[in-house]
């Protein structure tokens, strides 16, 4: 009817009958994809069926562009079919709305404000994964290693999601994202992309992102990651890149605030740690926050000052062990775990308390002893 011209009000038939024109695109698309569990947002169903009206259209050299109340398809015609972008949008929306409130009740006054300002980037060029995902929207979840990306709900490494070398350099480029591949189509789909402990990689690992974003977006090649909204995150106090046979020096050059991409990144700070401070009484949260201070302090030469380049510092008592015994580390151990720990079947016991080391040796022993 729209290709002879016998509506006048195509808008008003749209709103009246879209619903039994797209009765069938869910069960299309769990066929054609394999997945019997795949679910489309309401706006996506549309979508889908105003890209097949504007495809017969086109054929018939006319568009939905000569009628400007009719709603006009976004660009999911170009891939439509892709299993890359399938997967990502197969998560129930329902679900991550739930999962979003949950844990925006649980965010601190400073998390909300990061979250706010992510969030607003990303809406405006178009806990935030389940937010933007509720919306119908992918998001890439990745981060710097293999532990840490299975903490994120549909987190990979960047070498396995982006193909990026491992050996990355000035030079390279991302190997699985061929301009028109599937893989290209979904980082130019993706709304957000969050890459979690992010300093612990070589900044030729964001610059290889970088160049191959900027070359499958054409449309925004002058800005970083071709327009993209990229999160960050991570501590620059923790692991930072390792260079074999480098020095200070070198680990500083490869870091990500050494990257030209640096200047272009807003930076926000989060100063509470949720998980320890979680059930603790005000009275142990003040006192976990002195014991952090004090971290702190080390760390940054702070301690008896002036120091001129070596310092003695004395730890406090109670977090001392003053009689090792015969065996040092079964006293550690009953320190750490409590004395009933060679007997205790509570798994908790061991999930929610560790004993950290400075050398792998060390870890061996310990681990050896508790095994």
């Amino acid at each position: 009817m729209l290709v002879s011209k016998s509506l006048s009000q195509p808008h008003v038939v749209w709103e009246a009958t879209w619903e039994y024109l797209t009765d069938d695109i869910l069960y299309k698309k769990r066929r054609e994809t394999g997945r019997p569990d795949m679910n489309l947002t309401i706006e996506q169903i549309k979508n889908i069926a105003l890209n097949e009206i504007e495809n017969h259209l086109l054929s018939n050299g006319r568009s939905l562009k000569k009628w400007p109340h009719m709603p006009k398809p976004e660009n999911f015609g170009d891939y439509n079919g892709n299993r890359l972008i399938d997967d990502e949008l197969n998560y129930v929306v329902e679900d991550q709305l739930k999962e979003n409130e949950r844990l925006m009740a649980m965010i601190t006054y400073e998390q909300r404000g990061v979250y706010e300002q992510i969030l607003d980037a990303v809406l405006n060029d178009s806990a935030l994964s389940s937010a933007i995902r509720s919306k119908g929207m992918i998001v890439l979840n990745t981060a710097s290693s293999g532990i840490a990306a299975l903490l994120l709900e549909g987190g990979r490494t960047p070498h396995s999601i982006f193909g990026i070398p491992i050996d990355a350099d000035e030079f390279s480029t991302c190997k699985k994202i061929e301009p028109g591949s599937d893989r290209a189509e979904l980082v130019k789909a993706a709304k957000l992309i969050v890459w979690d402990e992010a300093p612990m990689m070589s900044r030729h690992c964001f610059e290889t992102l970088d160049r191959t974003m900027r070359d499958i977006i054409r449309s925004c090649e002058d800005k970083p990651f071709g327009g993209k909204i990229v999160v960050f995150g991570g501590y620059f106090r923790q692991i930072l890149p390792v260079i074999p046979g480098g020095g200070r020096a070198e680990t500083v050059l490869a870091a990500l605030n050494s990257s030209y991409l640096w200047e272009h990144c807003n930076v926000l700070k989060l100063t509470k740690n949720m998980r320890l401070l979680a059930g603790l009484t005000d009275d142990a949260a003040k006192e976990l926050e002195s014991f952090s201070n004090w971290i702190l302090d080390i760390g940054d030469g702070k301690i008896n000052l002036p120091s001129y380049g070596q310092v003695e510092i004395d730890i406090p008592s109670d977090l001392l062990i003053r009689n090792s015994g015969e065996v040092p580390i079964e006293t550690m151990a009953k320190e750490v775990y409590g004395q009933a720990f060679q007997t205790s079947t509570d798994k908790d016991l061991y999930r929610h308390l560790a004993i950290l080391t400075p050398t792998n040796d060390e870890v061996d022993k310990i681990n050896d002893y508790m095994l």
